[in-house]
């Protein structure tokens, strides 16, 4: 954009320098053959002779020419034609008419000497016009990439990034703009480090009651209306513990305990626990190995990802679920009617489920995420081409953990051991 206006501004200029010197030639023209139309009306004056080819009466001068001169002394000059410009000059003296006529050609040497200085000076002022907007809209450029890198970063799950730092410490647009966006960041933070202190907080506050109203309920007899007390005094048992694991992954503060675990064995474990417990239909869930592996990781923290995601299987998708298990990756897969198109788009969300939706709480995926992030590993979620949800577990090759947040949200107290 620089260089185009550059170029309309150089050429606009060049035309006008043109029309400039033209026109210059053109008046001195005049000039020159006014002042030979006087010299000659006054040798005629004084000795009644012709010089400098000087014309009587001349029967094809311009009438509009003849007209400007009707008295004694008068003279005028009048200029025609195109690319070769004619000049005439009239005089009178006494009652006769006096007239010469030159010509000149408008591609002179001096106008093309004209032009091409003008070509050659625009040719330098583009190549320095570009050179300068290159360097200037790069560092613009460079700076609004730099910034739109960051956002995408923390919006990707990264560490929050003052754009402010990012974008230098200029006071122009840029920098306006890293301001509001670093404004609606921390409010925006803020507002999250809240609900998180909230969800700790009430999570917190309710464990103790639901504690003792689970102990009560385990008294009852085995009467039918206590048997549905229990159920739910469990179920709201189960909520409060999920809650706080939420909230603690949320704080960021979780470490994963790294040692060798056979990776075979705890996604059996899994399913021989869910099958035992009355949790999973018998013949619901089927285990293939590919490739069995043992690597360093958290066994209590993989344990709990597979558990929620073959529980998230079976209570939202259709038998059979397949769990797959090939060196570092497990996979489970059900043959229901796939994942909302909500949770494909944005992630697990907390509280949030699907219409039509079984049971459950939406806390599920959102702890088998957390937990996936804490051991490094990486936890995605897609609908199988031939129907199903799926969901693929992607664990580190050496076992690093993800290293814990210098400022946690929310501090959580008691420690999570469900698995």
């Amino acid at each position: 954009m620089i260089i185009l206006v550059v170029l309309a501004a150089v050429a606009a200029l060049g035309v006008a320098v043109h029309l400039l010197v033209l026109r210059e030639q053109v008046d001195g023209a005049r000039r020159a053959a006014d002042d030979r139309v006087a010299a000659a009306l006054d040798v005629y004056a004084a000795t009644g002779l012709l010089a400098f080819d000087a014309r009587v009466d001349a029967p094809d001068l311009p009438g509009e020419l003849r007209a400007a001169v009707p008295a004694d002394g008068d003279r005028a000059t009048l200029v025609t034609g195109g690319s070769v410009r004619t000049v005439w000059a009239a005089g009178r003296s006494g009652d006769t008419l006096l007239s010469l006529r030159t010509r000149f050609d408008t591609d002179s040497p001096t106008l093309r000497q004209v032009d091409r200085a003008m070509l050659l000076a625009a040719g330098g002022v583009v190549v320095a016009a570009g050179l300068v907007g290159w360097v200037t809209a790069g560092r613009l450029a460079r700076r609004l990439r730099r910034a739109a890198g960051s956002a995408l970063a923390v919006a990707a799950g990264g560490d929050p990034t003052s754009l402010r730092r990012v974008v230098g410490d200029r006071h122009d647009e840029v920098g306006a703009l890293a301001d509001a966006v670093d404004a609606m960041s921390a409010r925006l933070s803020e507002r999250v480090r809240a609900e998180q202190r909230f969800t700790a907080d009430v999570a917190h506050d309710l464990r103790t009651p639901v504690t003792g109203l689970l102990t009560a309920a385990e008294l009852l007899d085995d009467s039918r209306p206590a048997a549905l007390v229990r159920d739910r005094a469990r179920a709201l048992a189960a909520l409060v513990e999920e809650l706080l694991e939420v909230a603690r992954l949320d704080g960021g503060r979780e470490q994963a305990l790294v040692e060798v675990a056979d990776l075979a064995e705890v996604v059996s474990r899994v399913v021989r626990r869910g099958v035992a417990s009355g949790e999973l239909p018998d013949g619901a869930v089927t285990v293939r190995v590919l490739a069995p592996a043992s690597l360093p990781t958290d066994a209590r923290r993989v344990d709990r990802i597979v558990t929620n995601l073959v529980r998230n299987a079976v209570q939202h998708g259709a038998a059979p679920v397949d769990v797959l298990l090939d060196g570092r990756e497990v996979v489970v897969r059900d043959h229901g009617p796939g994942f909302d198109a909500e949770l494909l788009r944005s992630g697990p969300q907390r509280l949030r489920r699907a219409a039509g939706d079984r049971g459950g709480h939406g806390l599920g995926l959102v702890i088998a995420a957390g937990q996936a992030e804490v051991l490094g590993g990486t936890l995605t979620f897609d609908d199988h081409p031939s129907g199903g949800a799926r969901a693929r577990l992607v664990l580190p090759p050496d076992g690093a953990p993800r290293p814990p947040r210098d400022e946690a949200p929310a501090e959580v107290p008691g420690e999570v051991t469900r698995s």
